[in-house]
Order: C-alpha cells, then sequence, then structure tokens
C-alpha cells in the first residue's frame, strides 16, 4: 500500500487529485496541479507502474486522431478498515480506495474494558477481511479527543477512557497499521474526499445527537487543534437564562438541542416520563404545542450554532447531520430564521445541506482518515 514514506510531495498531489477528481485526462490533470505534461507524466509513472493508476479505456470510435486516456485511481489496488465505536456499539466497515463500502456488519460491545474493545475491532478486522487480503490500514473513530497522529485516547466520556493507547492495541492485535481519530473529524474527512465537501476548499460539518460537535476544513486542510479539541460547539452559550445542561452550564447549545434535553424537555412538561426521542419528535411533527415548541427552541439554537461556525471560519457550506438531524423537518423554520439572524451581515449566505447519515457512513469516515493518514501523513 502507497503510504507517505513512499511518496514525494508531487506524487502524493497527484494521487489525490485524481483519487478525489478522477478520472481526468493528462491534460486536465495537469492544468488542475499547474504541471507541465513533462513533468505529470514523471510523477505518474510509478504510480502507474505499480498499479495505483491506470489508463481509462475511452470509445474512441469516430473520434479524430488518438484519444487521450484519461488517468484513474485503481480502487481495488487496496483494502481498509474503517471502525466506528458508540457507547454500546461497534459498526465496522471494508472499502476500497475510494472509501465504497464492500462489506459491513455491526457487533454490541460487551463491556468498556479497553481489552475487551480491542478484542472486539480484532474480530471486526479478521471477519471483514476474510480471505481477501490484509488490509492497508484500520482507522477508529470514536466521540472523543483523540487525533489521526496520536495513536493514544486522552479522553472518551461514552466510553470512560482516559490516556488509551488504543492505536498501538489495534495495530498489535490486528497486524494492521491503526489510526485513531474523533468520530465527527472522521466523518468530515469522508465528506472532504467523497461527499458533499468535494471541490469546497472551506466547508464545517455539525451533527447533532447525544451531544453536538463540528468538524472543519480551511484551506483543504482539516483541522485538528493543539489540544485535539477542535469543534467543541456544544457548550456555546445561547441564552443566559436557559436550561441546564448535565455539565451544570446554563443556556448552552447542548442544553437546548441534544436529544437528551429535548427528550428531557417534552417529557418533564408533558409529565410522560417514558417518552422516548423519537416519541417525541413524533409528536412534534404532529403539532402538539408544547413538543413543537421545545423543538423549535432546539432548532433556534441549532440555527445560532451554524451561523457561528460559518463566521468564525468563513465556510459557505455546512453540512449538518447526526442521528437526531432527522427534528430538522419539525424546525426547519425557526433554524433558518435564527441562522439569518446570526449571520454576519457582511458574509456569504451559507449554504446548508441536511444529510442523515447510518453509522456505517461514520465507520467509512475512520476508513478514509486511515487513508489519510497513510497517503498525506496526518
Amino acid at each position: 500500500m502507497l503510504s507517505e514514506a513512499h511518496l514525494s510531495e508531487g506524487m502524493r498531489s497527484v494521487f489525490v487529485e485524481l483519487l478525489v477528481h478522477g478520472p481526468l485526462s493528462r491534460a486536465e490533470a495537469a492544468r488542475r496541479l499547474d504541471l507541465s505534461p513533462s513533468a505529470l507524466t514523471k510523477l505518474t509513472k510509478p504510480l502507474l507502474e505499480s498499479g495505483y493508476l491506470l489508463h481509462q479505456p475511452v470509445d474512441d470510435r469516430g473520434a479524430m486522431g488518438r484519444p487521450s486516456q484519461p488517468l484513474a485511481v485503481d480502487p481495488g489496488r487496496a483494502t481498509l478498515i474503517g471502525v466506528k465505536l458508540t457507547e454500546d456499539e461497534l459498526f465496522a466497515v471494508r472499502t476500497d480506495l475510494r472509501a465504497e463500502i464492500q462489506r459491513e456488519l455491526r457487533r454490541p460491545l460487551i463491556s468498556h474494558d479497553v481489552d475487551d474493545v480491542v478484542a472486539r475491532i480484532g474480530e471486526a478486522v479478521r471477519d471483514l477481511t476474510g480471505s481477501g487480503g490484509v488490509p492497508a490500514a484500520v482507522g477508529i473513530s470514536l466521540a472523543g479527543t483523540a487525533s489521526g497522529g496520536d495513536p493514544v485516547v486522552p479522553t472518551s466520556p461514552f466510553l470512560g477512557w482516559r490516556n488509551v493507547p488504543l492505536g498501538n492495541l489495534v495495530a498489535a492485535a490486528t497486524g494492521v497499521p491503526a489510526v485513531v481519530e474523533n468520530d465527527v473529524r472522521a466523518l468530515t474527512a469522508a465528506q472532504q474526499w467523497f461527499g458533499a465537501g468535494v471541490g469546497r476548499s472551506s466547508f464545517a460539518l455539525v451533527t447533532v445527537g447525544a451531544g453536538l460537535g463540528c468538524g472543519m476544513v480551511i484551506d483543504g486542510r482539516l483541522l485538528r487543534g493543539a489540544g485535539r479539541g477542535t469543534g467543541l460547539v456544544g457548550h456555546m452559550s445561547i441564552h443566559d437564562g436557559g436550561p441546564l445542561c448535565e455539565m451544570g452550564h446554563r443556556g448552552c447549545a447542548r442544553a437546548y438541542a441534544s436529544s437528551a434535553a429535548i427528550r428531557r424537555a417534552v417529557a418533564t412538561t408533558l409529565d410522560r416520563p417514558e417518552l422516548t426521542f423519537e416519541a417525541c419528535l413524533a409528536l412534534a411533527a404532529e403539532g402538539q404545542p408544547a413538543a413543537r415548541r421545545i423543538f423549535e427552541e432546539a432548532g433556534r439554537a441549532l440555527g445560532q450554532v451554524v451561523a457561528t461556525v460559518a463566521n468564525i471560519t468563513g465556510s459557505e457550506l455546512v453540512i449538518l447531520s447526526g442521528e437526531a438531524v432527522e427534528m430538522y423537518d419539525v424546525c426547519a423554520e425557526a433554524f433558518d430564521a435564527a441562522l439569518a439572524a446570526h449571520t454576519h451581515w457582511t458574509s456569504t449566505p451559507v449554504d446548508v445541506v441536511v444529510k442523515t447519515f447510518t453509522f456505517s457512513e461514520w465507520a467509512r469516515g475512520a476508513a478514509v482518515i486511515a487513508l489519510q493518514h497513510r497517503i498525506l501523513g496526518r
């Protein structure tokens, strides 16, 4: 498998350009990368010889002269494994080089004991690999302060972990290089190379569910920050007199818009403690006044968060996702009003794309992180 150590900077640029935007003609690839035809030939020759690039067949019927064969990455040249850990489950996928899912599985976590989780990941890697050969790398994503260049998970609140060398443990258990990343950043990486963020030099992804998170790409680079803590928007202040979140912060975004806060507010207001978040959402969709009001408050908070992220990053695109993103359907008007009200008056209006992703898509993000780390070394 290609790795950052085996690629010159020019080869990396060519490979990534063709991976994300290909197939491309030689002329178009050279134009996009600002290379001469001879320089492009020199950079692509070892990639063609090793089988990572190939010439795409063309239909030359009726063409004058010899048509140029587009260059493309051979997606089947290597495979990757992506793993997404939640509080209760493991979701894993095997992908090709273009992050197309070939196989996937879902397993319960026996416990949060590190050895148990590592064993579960090892089983998933073996089951997904089968007789298909050794994967190039394993990517693992989870809620916490993990970062791609560091195998240690400093904190993961849902799993109760502190300073767990998960990357090294998984590599030892599987015999495959392993990379660990925050789950929202991993999902952002998948959108950067193979999703709604393709062609955008700067964009953000905001997730809403058990908490709120944010991934950011600025000038083509996925941001991580010195303390691995970029995108911590959950406790952004919305209203000083608002409700308390579970951490004791008054009026923060999490206190308004997390699925747990919404469920708690609706259940308490209606004196129906048995209500789930999904049941609360159904009540709001049916027009139940109290449920509708609470979801509209959540929508306004979420709109303010998205506007603030766009104001700070200069992003013209924000992807809105997460396991509770279905609430957008019942609070879109409140969200849009808050977004407009809090977007800086000099800014271009923010393009918001709502995406409902399964946990397999989050696991795919972990595979993309493994791919980026192998190619780019970050």
